[in-house]
């Protein structure tokens, strides 16, 4: 039974229990009223949201296309986590962020459920962003000229409210599709989260949301900070820098 607020003492795992349950009502309560040409849409704000809402201030996430400095680009990417701090947005026009590969955290494809399909579409995604070309020049930094920062593998993963498998056979179904797959992270909110890093760890159905937004934080702590992209190298495309 979760303590009193003035207590002095939070049940930290109630509070997630609680988060989760709301986003499930509000995702439910949205189909009865989207047209399901703008149900993926919604699904992607609620998404947005919880990020906004637990991601430090030094990422960003947004729906995005991927560049490189070859003049190369990604398949649509539903969220993108990106370098709030230092990375610049080459092109942010209305039709779409286009984000310069070296700024991206981490890439995650929204879908209606998790199934062996979404699954490899969402790593084919993901292939395309980590087949970018990403540079990395020296940066200041305490008053020291740094040498460049190596960039960390991209993560990737997949976002779903529910499941095509039921929940008895969700961990089983979940493991052999994710045997050939280059995802990181997921989650379906209904049946478990998953986190694969040498070896495939599901979460319970109750602790979906709360074991997804850990790992995730967890992960992106451990790549440390984006490199700082060689804008000349972009800039070269042009006739004035040729």
């Amino acid at each position: 039974m979760p303590r009193s607020p003035d207590s002095g003492q939070l049940d930290l795992a109630e509070v997630f229990y609680s988060v989760q349950e709301e986003m499930l009502a509000q995702l439910a309560v949205g189909g009865f009223f989207e047209h399901p040409s703008a149900s993926g849409t919604a699904t992607e704000r609620h998404w947005l949201d919880l990020f906004n809402r637990y991601l430090p201030k030094r990422y960003r996430s947004t729906p995005a296309f991927v560049i490189d400095s070859e003049g190369r680009r990604s398949r649509q990417i539903d969220i993108a986590i990106f370098d709030n701090l230092y990375s610049p947005l080459l092109f942010p026009h209305s039709s779409g962020l286009h984000i310069p590969a070296e700024s991206i955290y981490a890439v995650f494809e929204v879908k209606p459920t998790f199934s062996r399909q979404w699954i490899r579409d969402a790593g084919e995604k993901a292939a395309s962003v980590r087949a970018l070309h990403r540079t990395s020049v020296r940066v200041m930094s305490g008053n020291k000229l740094r040498p460049p920062i190596r960039p960390r593998p991209i993560l990737a993963g997949l976002l779903a409210t529910t499941s095509v498998w039921t929940q008895e056979t969700f961990a089983k179904n979940l493991r052999a599709a994710l045997s050939d797959s280059s995802l990181d992270l997921g989650c379906c909110l209904a049946h478990g989260s998953f986190e694969q890093n040498k070896g495939i760890k599901i979460s319970i159905p109750e602790e979906s949301l709360i074991f997804f937004i850990l790992r995730l934080l967890d992960r992106l702590r451990a790549q440390g900070t984006a490199p700082a992209a060689d804008l000349m190298q972009y800039g070269r495309h042009l006739e004035s820098f040729k």
